[in-house]
């Protein structure tokens, strides 16, 4: 019966944190639009893979991240710093592209840095000092109420919540991704429109996280 708990709450824990809007959906949802479903399963496989990492430093080193974090709070506003940046650029920036007569883009020049889309879920997952936190608290919290995850916890146990935590983020991006597919389909002037929706939602994102810094 434990090993079903502890794979259900790391399925339920990374679902619930996995559903607000971060940096790793806007790159699923973006991946989708653009490209296709397939491409952005590159992203959701190798995040959900880094969010287990995250998992596994929260569980070894609880206390001393949410030290060193709320010692350092210039780090968080650091990130939304950057994120308000990137999608205010998103929002009001150009296109490098040669479009058709119906204005859409048909070539986009190349860029000098290219990025794998596999780092790229790689890299969104696991410098994410935000959802570190809340599996520092979430780890917290099991640990007084509902479960045991330390180091001293059974290899089992942590590898079954592990595996929860890889499937519930898998089911969520894929969720987005499924979402952002049928928005695909019902978007007229797609390719000219998609920058500016996804910069709307980075600053969202950043506006959201710069609230939760000041008032809590």
């Amino acid at each position: 019966m434990n090993f079903i708990l502890y794979l259900l709450i790391g399925l339920l824990t990374a679902i619930i944190g996995a559903l607000p809007l971060g940096t790793t959906n806007v790159a699923v949802i973006n991946t989708t639009i653009k490209e296709n479903i397939q491409n952005a399963l590159k992203i959701i496989y190798t995040a959900a893979l880094a969010e287990v990492i995250l998992v596994i430093i929260a569980i070894n080193f609880n206390m001393q991240i949410e030290n060193f974090i709320n010692m350092n709070v210039w780090l968080q506003y650091a990130i939304v710093v950057l994120l308000l940046g990137i999608g205010i650029v998103l929002v009001i920036g150009r296109k490098e592209c040669v479009k058709d007569e119906n204005d859409e883009c048909i070539i986009i020049k190349k860029r000098s840095i290219h990025i794998s889309k596999q780092l790229l879920g790689f890299i969104l997952g696991l410098v994410n000092p935000t959802v570190l936190v809340y599996w520092i608290l979430v780890i917290s919290f099991l640990n007084t109420k509902m479960i045991h995850l330390t180091i001293h916890t059974e290899y089992i146990f942590v590898s079954l919540f592990s595996i929860g935590v890889f499937l519930g983020k898998v089911l969520t991006l894929y969720g987005y991704g499924k979402f952002s597919h049928v928005l695909k389909f019902k978007m007229k002037n797609k390719t000219t429109s998609v920058n500016r929706i996804i910069g709307g939602l980075l600053v969202c994102v950043s506006l959201f996280q710069f609230t939760k810094l000041v008032y809590y």
